[in-house]
């Protein structure tokens, strides 16, 4: 029978850390304690579960057993909404404290993003904003877990698991392809011309990735990838230099020296977050986007 009745939040806490640093040393200088403490709390929490639930792989890296991965998922939401209730009480008193974290794509952070940050800091300076780069899906599961407040990317298409997720919409993006006339004298007239030549395009699991593939099977086009890039700018800089035809947004090509082709591609940008977790700072800031 589990000795649910010993159940020490210390351990809880040590065992989330430990789960996401996979490092001992790197969780015992988060939590302000020893090493040897880190080590005693994980041994007293198994022993508690009676399961095993961190261990090291042959190259001696911290890894969760199945048991841990399991525990962990739920630690972790549960951890946060402790830290949420602790910061929520806190703003209650005073909204000019505290930290709100946002997730967001490298590519819309600049556009979307930052004057909407100096606005909230010229009202609450005192507020800490910590933003949080990542891909469509890891950010969408940090949110869902609790770990940032909000996220700005596309919505994400597979929101069965986080159905308490809200998204607004707050812009649509709409594409081209983007080519240099130095380097590729025929001008794109339709997408059929796109058959055959060298693209680049956004990693494999990227939504406009997706959309943009399913656009060319939709008009038979033989795709000839050429480069696999993580950013816009990057892909800006390969078309530039006339290494292929790159998708991009429309706004990445204005007064630029490519040339273009309007395609039938646009994606919705949203800002997404989990009502019930949001506090009096997190409110202000989400109504910035009325």
């Amino acid at each position: 029978m589990l000795k649910t009745q010993s159940m020490n939040l210390d351990y809880i806490r040590t065992f989330v850390v430990v789960g996401q640093s996979k490092d001992y040393k790197e969780a015992a200088s988060k939590l302000n304690i020893d090493y040897t403490n880190v080590s005693r709390h994980i041994k007293q929490l198994e022993d508690t579960m009676e399961t095993k639930l961190v261990k090291r792989n042959s190259k001696n890296i911290i890894e969760l057993t199945e048991d841990g991965k399991t525990l962990f998922d739920g630690y972790e939401k549960a951890y946060n909404t402790i830290l949420f209730t602790e910061k929520n009480y806190i703003q209650g008193k005073s909204l000019n404290t505290g930290k709100l974290s946002i997730g967001v794509l490298k590519d819309i952070e600049k556009d979307i993003l930052t004057e909407k940050v100096k606005k909230f800091k010229s009202k609450y300076p005192d507020v800490i904003i910590k933003i949080v780069e990542g891909e469509t899906k890891d950010l969408f599961d940090k949110l869902s877990k609790y770990y940032i407040d909000f996220v700005i990317d596309e919505k994400y298409w597979d929101l069965k698991s986080s159905s308490d997720i809200k998204s607004k919409s707050i812009s649509i993006e709409k594409y081209c392809i983007a080519y240099s006339s130095n380097h590729f004298e025929t001008e794109l007239n339709t997408i059929e011309q796109l058959n055959n030549l060298p693209l680049i395009l956004p990693i494999s699991d990227r939504q406009d990735r997706m959309k943009f593939e399913q656009l060319l099977s939709e008009n038979k086009i033989k795709k000839n990838l050429s480069l696999e890039v993580s950013n816009y700018d990057t892909a800006y800089d390969y078309a530039i230099s006339g290494l292929g035809y790159a998708l991009l947004p429309k706004k990445y090509i204005k007064d630029s020296e490519l040339n273009y082709l309007d395609i039938e591609l646009d994606k919705e940008i949203s800002i997404s977050y989990i009502n019930g977790n949001l506090s009096p700072s997190a409110k202000e800031f989400l109504n910035l986007f009325k």
